[in-house]
């Protein structure tokens, strides 16, 4: 099966030492193009037979939803699948993925679940100002956990995946790099990856605490990678806007893998900070997805 593949004007770096990584430079369009435009998804619950929403209870105060996409042959195949967790940006939730973009359609032929967990605007950090609130651990640990028992997975790193975009692309590299072992690849798009440090909003300063403050030092993303240990890692894709505001900061992260060593790829296309480009990129990991899916029954 083939999923769709953008037409992008992109850069792919793999580099291995920051040298190799300059300006980005255009690639030549791909052959096939996703649909450029979301088509409106349905009000939450949803008909679709596919979609469940289940509540997960665990280290925050309260259970929250999540929505969970199954495959098409889920209730007949018996069969366990790997599974993607896909995570919503600031002032998002679980729905938004399946009512802003066409994730239904793009993964209907795909042998593979796709968990999208409610996180409010926690920056899916364990918060330095609220210590109920744990959001790390609840969607590494607990919500993991509760997939896995509820769901036929693959409960291991080769068949666990994780994305997410702009807040949520911040804490899918966040999470792989405090987890490496939970994931095989962690993917960020439009990725707030350099805000951590320096920003002065309502919801940093909740999560990490005021700039300056000791909270601010491990949710500095930049200045983990720069002192992980990078064996071990899952593979990092990140992808940027050319139009968006945050493409600075994923210029210097992926400089930051190019320096170290570690396996990534970083692309930047047409595009600004919206649900249309999010759209058009997030068939670019669904392939990354396939291809190691593809792998696991070998």
């Amino acid at each position: 099966m083939r999923l769709p593949v953008m037409t992008a004007a992109a850069v792919l770096l793999v580099a291995p030492s920051v040298s190799a990584q300059a300006r980005p430079r255009e690639a030549k369009p791909a052959a096939a193009v996703a649909s450029a435009t979301p088509t409106p998804g349905p009000l939450f619950p949803s008909a679709d037979p596919r979609v469940r929403v289940v509540s997960i209870a665990g280290t925050v105060p309260a259970p929250r939803n999540a929505a969970v996409l199954l495959p098409a042959d889920y209730e007949t195949s018996g069969r366990r699948y790997p599974v993607l967790y896909l995570l919503h940006g600031l002032g998002g939730g679980y729905d938004n993925w399946l009512t802003r973009t066409n994730l239904a359609e793009y993964t209907a032929g795909l042998p593979l679940i796709v968990v999208m967990p409610d996180a409010g605007d926690s920056w899916y950090a364990n918060s330095v100002t609220d210590t109920v609130q744990k959001f790390q651990h609840y969607i590494a640990q607990d919500v993991v956990a509760y997939i896995d028992s509820h769901f036929r997975t693959l409960p291991f790193a080769q068949g666990r995946y994780i994305a997410g975009l702009s807040m949520g692309g911040y804490g899918a590299v966040m999470l792989a790099t405090k987890f490496p072992n939970r994931w095989s690849l962690a993917a960020s798009f439009s990725g707030a990856v350099g805000m951590a440090r320096d920003a002065d909003t309502p919801s940093t300063n909740a999560a990490f605490g005021p700039p300056g403050g000791p909270g601010r030092d491990s949710a500095d993303l930049p200045a983990l990678l720069k002192r992980v240990d990078p064996r071990g890692l899952p593979y990092l894709y990140l992808d940027c806007g050319t139009g968006d505001r945050l493409i600075q900061g994923n210029r210097d992260v992926s400089a930051i893998l190019a320096e170290r060593g570690i396996p990534y790829e970083y692309h930047e296309t047409r595009g600004v900070h919206d649900w249309e480009y999010w759209n058009r990129r997030i068939p670019v990991v669904l392939q990354l997805v396939a291809e190691r899916v593809r792998t696991l029954g070998r």
